[in-house]
């Protein structure tokens, strides 16, 4: 039974799980779900051959997704041969405040809208930002959840990060250690509209 696939289907889709209870994403699901670029054409999340995706959800309007810009940034160029970094901008965010966040914050992204929130729902998305590590050969869901322990709640910060989740996250996948698969992302809620 090693090889069989748990389905559980909640809202309007259906959600894999492994036998070992990890969250799984197949390409062919995810390619279901139609972004826009940055330039407004329609189309869907780029297929990458490289061993990790990396995917934040994020909001222009959010405090927090700018002051996680120049981590994300460092982590992408320290990472870049062996993932691929994709921001997903959930809602109906005007594409000129989307393409002012790109170029002065995350140049070095691919940044999509979903502004149908479908893809958003499929991966779970719940706050901005919140970054997701999926393994591109099985779909397998590694980590999700916060950038690192340095937002205690809205409004409150921490003077030192303890935690770096994501760069741990990514690090262990690559010399083959466990990671923590799940922490609590806090940040502006993803609305729906």
């Amino acid at each position: 039974m090693a090889g069989i696939f748990l389905l559980f289907c909640t809202h309007m889709f259906c959600q894999q799980y492994s036998p070992g209870g990890k969250r799984v994403f197949d390409k062919v699901s995810m390619n279901k779900f139609a972004v826009q670029t940055v330039s407004g054409r329609t189309t869907h999340l780029p297929v990458s051959s490289k061993e990790l995706l990396v995917i934040a959800f994020l909001s222009p309007e959010c405090p927090l997704c700018k002051n996680y810009s120049g981590k994300l940034e460092k982590l992408a160029a320290t990472y870049d041969i062996k993932g691929s970094f994709v921001g997903i901008i959930p809602g109906t965010f005007e594409i000129k405040d989307i393409i002012y966040f790109q170029k002065n914050y995350l140049p070095s992204w691919k940044i999509f809208r979903d502004t149908s929130l479908l893809l958003t729902h499929y991966l779970d998305g719940k706050v901005t930002p919140e970054v997701l590590v999926i393994d591109n050969k099985n779909g397998s869901l590694l980590y999700k959840g916060a950038i690192d322990d340095w937002v205690v709640s809205l409004g409150k910060t921490k003077n030192h990060v303890s935690n770096y989740y994501l760069q741990t996250a990514l690090h262990n996948f690559l010399n083959n250690k466990p990671s923590i698969p799940f922490t609590s992302a806090v940040g502006c809620l993803i609305n729906d509209f």
